[in-house]
């Protein structure tokens, strides 16, 4: 049974050309090792194939972008890329037996896929078995029946792109806030407001609930220290800031247990106030609550509001002013 039988998938045929076979002898050339040079001719060998896959697909390549044709690369490290434009990285693997196979560490990292080519016994055509979003989480060793079926890489691909594409409106979004915000976060730094991560990190289930449901806004988080009849507490207020309009700043409020605690002190209040002390929106923490959150509200230039959390009697109390 050939290699590429054992995935009962849809399976490219390319022709091995000698001129391929040219490129791959040459560039092994560089390789410390027999063993090394051998890996590297089949791995080119293989990116040759991607690469003439792709374009037969109507995408495009950049072969001079690739880091194996680097000479220092080509010596060192153990990769066989090849950038698509627009996309990223895939990296090209060879399969030189039935048995699993084993991408190197150099590869695990800055891919957008990995595909797998293996050659027929004759070695005059390569076969493209099929690809993988990712080896990281298998440490590189790759089972065979593990493929995804290459006749779905195009609909993956076309994924990839709009979820790049989200990513990056996602990104300028925030950066844009931050600008616009610039004069208010330096505030609120001066007052120990920090970035939410540095807070929440190592905290699973405070980082799984996102803001509004998407990442558009710029968070901020302080750590609260209340000395209370029983001794001092502490809780973490977030604040999460999202531009609505040139002249309207969405404020959503949340309270989170410091790291280490399961979940908010019992009976912990929260309350958005406006400037004259009218309350805006609270909520109340029972016995199990691991966060609480108030309704967001849109605040305009230079309006203020105050947050007032309330633990065992003991009140804490921090004014805003809006500023953008």
């Amino acid at each position: 049974m050939t290699t590429w039988e054992l995935t009962e998938r849809f399976i490219y045929t390319v022709p091995l050309k000698a001129s391929h076979r040219r490129i791959a002898q040459q560039l092994s050339g560089n390789k410390l090792t027999a063993t090394q040079a051998r890996n590297f001719y089949h791995n080119v060998l293989a990116v040759c194939a991607v690469k003439d896959y792709l374009e037969m697909l109507g995408y495009e390549t950049d072969w001079e972008n690739s880091d194996f044709l680097n000479p220092a690369m080509a010596t060192f490290a153990d990769v066989a890329d090849l950038e698509l434009k627009n996309y990223g990285k895939l990296e090209c693997c060879a399969v030189l037996s039935d048995r699993d196979i084993q991408v190197p560490a150099d590869a695990w990292q800055n891919r957008i896929g990995y595909i797998f080519v293996g050659m027929d016994g004759s070695q005059q055509e390569q076969h493209i078995l099929g690809y993988l979003p990712s080896v990281a989480e298998t440490e590189g060793v790759i089972s065979l029946d593990r493929l995804h079926s290459l006749d779905e890489f195009p609909q993956y691909l076309s994924q990839k792109t709009q979820s790049q594409s989200v990513v990056d409106n996602i990104s300028e979004i925030i950066r844009a806030t931050t600008y616009k915000l610039g004069e208010w976060l330096d505030e609120l730094a001066e007052r120990g407001y920090r970035n939410a991560e540095e807070l929440l990190i190592g905290q699973s289930q405070n980082l799984s609930y996102a803001v509004r449901g998407s990442s558009e806004s710029v968070d901020r988080a302080k750590l609260i220290d209340i000395e209370t009849t029983i001794g001092k507490q502490q809780v973490i207020l977030l604040l999460a800031l999202t531009l609505e309009s040139e002249t309207e700043i969405g404020v959503l409020i949340r309270l989170h247990p410091v790291s280490g605690e399961a979940y908010l002190p019992s009976d912990t209040k929260l309350e958005l106030l406006s400037d004259s002390d009218e309350v805006l929106d609270e909520n109340t923490t029972d016995s199990d609550n691991y966060l609480i959150q108030l309704d967001e509200f849109v605040f305009k230039p230079e309006e203020k509001f105050k947050v007032k959390v309330t633990l065992n009697n003991t009140t804490w109390i921090d004014e805003f002013t809006a500023r953008f």
